[in-house]
């Protein structure tokens, strides 16, 4: 192709700066300066692309995208139109087109950089914080604005004179929920060695700022925190590097506590939750949707007693719907017992419903809000997105949901989370969300759906088991569910108790709630 490249029409595309280079300046960096691209290295690029660099100025050709004149015309005026509107591009980009013949190809020139990967110094540590925290304010608040993704790759960033960064790849990802940030940041926490541990903590310290600023009261800063809390840490040093990350980012959430101060009550998990689910572990209850049910969480928890069972693993919704928050929230903290967030007790901790909540749903959030203390809403807060442990994991929502709490299974729902389970080699996923109980499962290639009291794990190669729920049960039959699963046989019994809702329904009617709200609990749906 170099030798088309001589001879090539070279025409710029509007909207180009007024000190763009012209079409000959184009053809004598190409002609001077080929650069072969290196991992790591001063020029990276996809497979295909060449680039040449001369004098300061850098031309890069998509040689593997060959298309006809008008559409390469349209697509490279399009690229010049968009990326001046989203300010995230060094302003002397300047796009073009490359014809010879019947053949057509794309391009860009622009002034030569300084790629952020090659400027990660740990001498120059101040210079890197300042780098990076530019680096997430654009990448943050891209994700914001846009609603896609950038590559998270540092050599797709560079500086300018001025040391202002801008983001260099031409390409722009589908909204990915931050997975590709927090898998980087693992990547940090492995490939930078020579950096000392207070730099990843300054690290969490940014990407906490810069998600208050852009998804305030949003649940985003916690999924962030739990998609780095699961990335692969390889030995003891990695693990501090994201242990200090994660504690920076939670400073920033609940706020560094003065020497004389109290620290917030926050929830701690069990220390061996992660074996809750183990073969040989005993009797596990699983509980879900308290939606606070007082009446009915006192039953659920009398018949645990009785029954001599300790290990409780919750999915969430200790609030919502019903008229005792408070006093659900500090029975559940007077036990130790394994407990996620929901997403209504995500709302109440930050003080709103966001959408997908119903209209009254939103009522009773509002209502929870002005009725729970300050410390409550922080515990609240505090609950881990899920739990997991070896072959199972828990979650409010569903396993493919990148929120961890907002998803949901059911039939539409169910054939794709069970191949969510199996990419990840996960054989159990305990959910709520739905509040009906039963389990889906497949069977080699058969899969299925069991609402049975009875149900052998064991039998089916995976499961997603819904124990139903403690305060708002909605499969029809009225009066509490949980289930409980044996470790030894991994057979689960689910349950179906009898309680008085009257009481409830009563002060739900003196507090003003909405009448379906309290019918739901008479019919059981």
């Amino acid at each position: 192709m170099f030798e088309n490249l001589r001879t090539a029409d070279i025409e710029l595309v509007p909207p180009a700066f007024a000190q763009a280079p012209s079409a000959a300046r184009i053809r004598e960096i190409i002609l001077s300066g080929f650069k072969a691209l290196e991992h790591g290295k001063r020029f990276t690029g996809k497979p295909g692309t060449l680039i040449f660099e001369a004098d300061g100025e850098i031309v890069k050709i998509h040689a593997a995208v060959e298309m006809a004149e008008i559409q390469a015309r349209q697509r490279a005026e399009f690229n010049a139109r968009h990326e001046s509107e989203l300010g995230i591009y060094h302003p002397s980009k300047a796009w073009f087109v490359v014809k010879t013949g019947n053949r057509c190809w794309m391009g860009n020139v622009m002034q030569v950089l300084q790629p952020l990967h090659m400027l990660m110094v740990p001498s120059e540590l101040a210079r890197a914080l300042d780098l990076l925290d530019q680096y997430f304010s654009i990448y943050i608040g891209f994700m914001k604005n846009q609603e896609r993704v950038l590559d998270p790759g540092l050599s797709n960033f560079a500086v300018d004179e001025e040391g202002r960064v801008f983001y260099l790849d031409d390409d722009i990802y589908g909204w990915d929920g931050f997975s590709s940030l927090t898998q980087t940041i693992g990547v940090w926490f492995r490939q930078l060695t020579d950096f000392p541990e207070e730099f990843f903590g300054s690290l969490g310290t940014i990407v906490g700022k810069w998600l208050s600023v852009y998804y305030p009261d949003s649940e985003w800063a916690d999924i962030v925190s739990e998609q780095v809390r699961g990335v692969f840490v390889a030995n003891a040093d990695q693990s501090l590097r994201q242990e200090r990350f994660l504690r920076a980012l939670a400073d920033v959430k609940y706020g560094k506590q003065a020497a004389e101060d109290a620290p917030p009550a926050l929830y701690a998990v069990p220390q061996d939750a992660q074996q809750y689910i183990s073969a040989g572990q005993g009797k596990v209850a699983i509980l879900a949707d308290i939606h606070s049910n007082l009446p009915a969480l006192e039953c659920a928890l009398a018949e645990l007693d009785r029954r001599a069972i300790s290990r409780v693993l919750i999915l969430g919704d200790l609030v919502g719907y019903g008229p005792h928050p408070s006093a659900c929230i500090e029975l559940l903290r007077s036990r130790d017992f394994a407990i996620i967030r929901g997403n209504h007790d995500h709302a109440a901790a930050v003080g709103k419903a966001a959408g997908g909540f119903s209209a009254g749903a939103r009522w009773v959030i509002d209502w929870t809000v002005q009725r729970l203390s300050k410390a409550e809403r922080q515990w609240l807060g505090s609950l881990p997105l899920y739990l997991d442990g070896d072959g199972w994991l828990a979650v409010h929502g569903a396993p493919q949901d990148r929120t961890f709490m907002n998803g949901y299974v059911y039939r539409m729902t169910y054939e794709d989370n069970l191949q969510n389970l199996k990419d990840r080699d996960i054989q159990y996923c305990f959910h709520g969300h739905t509040h009906v109980a039963g389990v889906y499962y497949d069977k080699g290639k058969l899969n299925g759906h069991s609402v049975a009291d009875h149900f052998a794990l064991e039998n089916v190669d995976r499961s997603l088991i819904c124990p139903g729920s403690i305060g708002q049960p909605r499969g029809g039959k009225v009066g509490l569910e949980f289930a409980v699963l044996d470790t030894g046989s991994f057979e689960i019994d689910f349950l179906n108790l009898d309680y008085d809702p009257s009481s409830v329904i009563e002060e739900m009617n003196r507090e003003g709630f909405p009448g379906q709200l309290s019918s739901r609990l008479l019919i059981g749906k």
